[in-house]
């Protein structure tokens, strides 16, 4: 056989064996493409998209008006929770949107799939007179299409008359006046609104107050009261002082002013 021959038919053999392996292998890919689309076909349709979802909707509206509301006055707000879906609502949380005066006063952290539950904020008006105040809390729960919800509070908060203040005011500002001398001495005359607490009973008086509220102690001339601010410091009462120099003190300052007798 010619040596020219020879060679041109095996040049040819192998691109008609490579022409093959490629045939092959495309076919090959081609049957993985298949296969991992039809893999993501089938992942893409797997039950875990087709599960059922919580459907959280609100009773009132997301949106309420409380209209006037005056200075002071501390209003709950109510929201109920309805969840019309049909899967348990978990995980949910709020965040108040409005950094500050609306407060949750309840935690509802989950709503079983056709129940409800409801939701509580505390609208606080003190410090807000005069202005029209819109609160806005966000809920948030396991729906990416439907969740979080926004709910909305709106109110206008009127201003306090001349002849009024917040009970806020008086809870800030609260203290208590406490004369701790004998009875007699108590009704002969006493710094007015002071109230008549023998020494010996103080301790147990105290323990129906909170630890934290101020509380003035007087005597005579300042001596017993310093005893018994300390003693009643030493028993968490770290509010609890003593008035310098005692009702005498006060007489030398401001003569009778404010002194009056009896149990008053």
């Amino acid at each position: 056989m010619d040596l020219r021959l020879f060679k041109f038919l095996v040049l040819a053999l192998l691109l008609l064996m490579g022409f093959q392996s490629c045939k092959n292998n495309e076919q090959q890919d081609r049957s993985q493409r298949k296969t991992h689309t039809e893999k993501t076909i089938n992942e893409e349709q797997s039950p875990d998209d087709d599960a059922p979802l919580p459907l959280l909707v609100v009773k009132e509206g997301e949106n309420q008006d409380l209209g006037k509301v005056r200075e002071g006055i501390k209003t709950t707000v109510s929201f109920t929770l309805i969840n019309k879906g049909d899967a348990d609502a978990l995980g949910i949380s709020t965040h108040d949107l409005s950094k500050g005066g609306c407060t949750s006063v309840s935690r509802v952290s989950r709503i079983a799939a056709g129940d409800s539950a409801k939701l509580e904020f505390i609208f606080e008006t003190l410090g807000y007179g005069g202005r029209k105040e819109n609160r806005k809390i966000e809920v948030s729960y396991e729906n990416p299409d439907h969740s979080p919800i926004t709910l909305s509070v709106t109110a206008d908060v009127l201003q306090t008359e001349v002849h009024q203040v917040p009970i806020g005011e008086l809870y800030y500002n609260f203290f208590v006046l406490v004369d701790i001398r004998n009875k007699a001495s108590f009704r002969k005359g006493h710094i007015a609104g002071a109230i008549h607490v023998p020494k010996e009973e103080l301790l147990s008086w105290a323990s129906a107050l909170p630890k934290d509220f101020l509380i003035y102690l007087y005597s005579e001339n300042g001596q017993e009261s310093d005893l018994m601010a300390k003693k009643m410091q030493d028993n968490g009462y770290k509010e609890a002082l003593s008035i310098i120099g005692g009702i005498r003190e006060w007489k030398r300052r401001y003569g009778e002013r404010v002194i009056i007798g009896g149990n008053y």
